[in-house]
């Protein structure tokens, strides 16, 4: 069987698998149309219907379609809500509307049977518009289908929701929702950190938008445009966070960002922090909000970092089964498979990512490509901009990948030049290096989290690069407390302290 037949038939399985009866005690929020007169409201209605969906996904027993999954039906209501429902396998469906107009707010909401297209409640709320009032409405919504699924449904602790009132300035809160979809994207980062300055402006204490201005900074160097020095980045990071904390301790998000911009920067060799302490808090920011998919993918990677790899599964696989199409999470499933040597499953879960658009640009597993012999898919990824756009040799690149016991230092030396030359970096995170890490430049800043651990970087392993990760998180403490991984042992130093080994 050729690779893309084998391709089809393990996509089609993966397919069959995940099908399961539908869960009564689930939901999927729809975005809530704009039908303000100026028609410029969507960011406000799409907002509303993301906090409805937020305080519902915290209840335990409900399960809760992702905002990503939800959201794309934003234009296909013609499919109808029994074929909304069938297609993201939930049984209820809200959808609603919003209308600003002037000092006034109008906000309905319908829940719907998705499997009889029977309206179960609906409601017409009429308020002035204040901040106060809009986190009402949020609140009276998601309370009323409580109340709806506790009169036909069992559900365990299916306790009233409260949305609380986040900031009490309704210009901040409107900045807010400006800005979060484009943190959520990875997109236009610097304008989204703009509208969140002017939020914080108007309100010091608002936590939320402190948070995603942490977020923000920490994730610059990988998908931002700031432009600032790393330690600017990082007093930012520090600052901004701090702030989140003081406003409100249980802010999952911002405990997330300093835990993970540790690892960040012990990763880059700009300090040496605790792994154990980098889980721990990760862990305690999912146990606040365990439908954040950034903690989860970051707690992924930390796991990855220590050659858990089991453990880093998990995570990035419940990421998935929360959000199919966050990109980060889906990328990590099938590295981590591929790094495990499950390349089938591997397989299946990069096609699944392809078909749903869960993937970026910025990741690509090119050993998971040249295992199956999709070339096309190879030198297609290596012209793009991220990596050797403009290199004219792409098929020796590919039988390089195809041959990795070989010595390929001249072709690692001729891309370097190239890339020198047009002002390109071959050590930075992902990118270039990511190509040409199996290649010959096992001593360079390649990632160390689940890749790292591949029978093809069995050299990187045995480098200065390697060890000194190790010390920068101190991971080897944390091996000696919780287990190391089958790559590594203990062992006793030719002075007589305490050492490891890899293979």
């Amino acid at each position: 069987m050729d690779a893309a037949a084998r391709s089809s038939e393990d996509a089609t399985t993966i397919e069959a698998e995940v099908e399961a009866e539908i869960n009564p005690a689930s939901i999927a929020v729809l975005p809530f149309e704009d039908l303000s007169p100026t028609g410029d409201q969507q960011y406000f209605s799409d907002g509303i219907a993301e906090e409805i969906l937020n305080v519902l996904a915290r209840i335990d027993g409900l399960e809760v379609a992702s905002r990503t999954s939800a959201f794309r039906f934003r234009d296909r209501r013609d499919v109808g809500i029994p074929g909304i429902a069938s297609e993201l396998e939930v049984r209820h469906v809200l959808e609603g509307s919003v209308r600003k107009a002037g000092d006034t707010i109008r906000v309905t909401a319908q829940l719907i049977d998705g499997e009889t297209d029977k309206h179960l409640w609906s409601e017409t709320y009429d308020r002035s518009l204040t901040a106060e009032n809009v986190f009402a409405i949020q609140d009276e919504i998601a309370s009323a289908i409580v109340a709806a699924f506790r009169g036909s449904i069992d559900v365990p602790s299916l306790a009233s929701p409260q949305v609380g009132v986040q900031t009490e300035s309704l210009d901040a809160y409107e900045l807010f929702l400006q800005a979060r979809p484009l943190y959520t994207a990875r997109t236009e980062m610097d304008r989204a950190d703009a509208l969140l300055a002017r939020a914080v402006e108007l309100d010091p204490d608002f936590a939320g938008a402190w948070a995603i201005r942490a977020a923000i900074y920490m994730l610059d160097g990988e998908y931002g445009n700031l432009g600032l020095p790393r330690d600017e980045a990082v007093a930012r990071v520090e600052a901004f966070a701090a702030n989140a904390l003081a406003a409100d301790p249980r802010n999952a998000l911002a405990l997330a960002v300093l835990a993970f911009n540790r690892e960040v920067e012990a990763r880059a060799g700009r300090g040496e922090y605790d792994i154990d302490s980098i889980i721990q808090d990760l862990e305690r920011a999912i146990e606040l909000d365990p439908n954040n998919g950034s903690a989860r993918n970051w707690l992924g990677i930390s796991y990855g970092e220590v050659g858990a790899l089991e453990a880093a599964l998990e995570q990035f696989s419940r990421c998935v089964e929360d959000d199919p199409y966050y990109a980060p999470c889906a990328e990590n499933t099938y590295d981590t498979l591929a790094t495990m040597g499950r390349m089938d499953e591997a397989l299946a879960a990069y096609l699944l990512a392809l078909g749903s658009g869960a993937v970026t640009t910025q990741w690509v597993n090119f050993g998971l490509l040249a295992h199956f012999d999709m070339k096309a898919h190879f030198l297609f990824a290596s012209n793009l901009p991220n990596y050797l756009p403009g290199w004219t040799r792409h098929d020796e690149l590919w039988m390089a990948w195809k041959n990795l016991d070989a010595d390929h230092s001249a072709l690692v030396r001729d891309i370097r030049a190239f890339l020198a030359e047009r002002g390109g970096n071959s050590d930075r995170y992902g990118g270039p290096a990511l190509l040409l890490a199996q290649l010959g430049m096992a001593d360079e800043a390649i990632p160390l989290s689940v890749l790292g651990w591949g029978p093809g970087y069995s050299n990187y392993r045995q480098t200065e690069a390697f060890r000194g990760r190790i010390r920068a998180l101190q991971i080897e403490d944390y091996w000696r407390k919780h287990g190391f991984p089958p790559q590594c042992r203990p062992i006793v130093s030719e002075s007589g302290e305490d050492d490891f080994e890899c293979d």
